[in-house]
C-alpha cells in the first residue's frame, strides 16, 4: 500500500525523536543516581538503553492495528488536501500582518488613553 510508506516514515521519525528524547533523559537519569555508564566500548550504556526503548516502541506502535489503521487513513486524508497556491498564501499573509499592525495600533492607543487617565486620576 502507498500510503503505508508514509506511515513507516512517521515510525521511523518518531523513533529517531524518542532516542533523542530517552538519550537525554538516560544520560540525566545515569549520572544522578551515578550508573557505570561503561564508556570504553563505542556506545555507552545509557545510549543503548535509549536506543532499544525507542526501537521497541516503534515497533509495537507499527504493530498496533489500531494505531496503524489511524495513520494510514490520516495519510488518505492528507492526500485529498487542497494546499493554497504561492500567490494566495503571500495575500492572505499580507492581510494577517496589516490586520495584526491595525490591532497592534489600536491597542497602543488604548494603552496611551489609559494610563493618560490613569495617571490623572492617581495624582489626586
Amino acid at each position: 500500500m502507498q500510503t503505508q510508506k508514509w506511515v513507516n516514515l512517521g515510525y521511523l521519525i518518531s523513533a529517531g525523536l524518542l532516542f533523542l528524547f530517552f538519550s537525554r533523559l538516560n544520560g540525566f537519569i545515569w549520572a544522578a543516581t551515578r550508573l557505570p555508564r561503561f564508556e570504553e566500548g563505542p556506545v555507552t550504556l545509557d545510549v543503548a538503553v535509549a536506543f532499544l526503548i525507542a526501537i521497541a516502541l516503534a515497533l509495537w506502535a507499527r504493530m498496533w492495528n489500531t494505531a496503524n489503521l489511524f495513520f494510514n487513513e490520516v495519510v488518505v486524508e492528507l492526500s485529498k488536501v487542497t494546499w493554497p497556491l504561492r500567490k494566495e498564501t503571500v495575500a492572505s499573509s499580507g492581510i494577517v500582518a496589516l490586520l495584526v499592525g491595525i490591532a497592534a495600533l489600536l491597542l497602543t492607543l488604548m494603552d496611551l488613553i489609559w494610563g493618560t487617565m490613569a495617571r490623572g486620576i492617581f495624582r489626586f
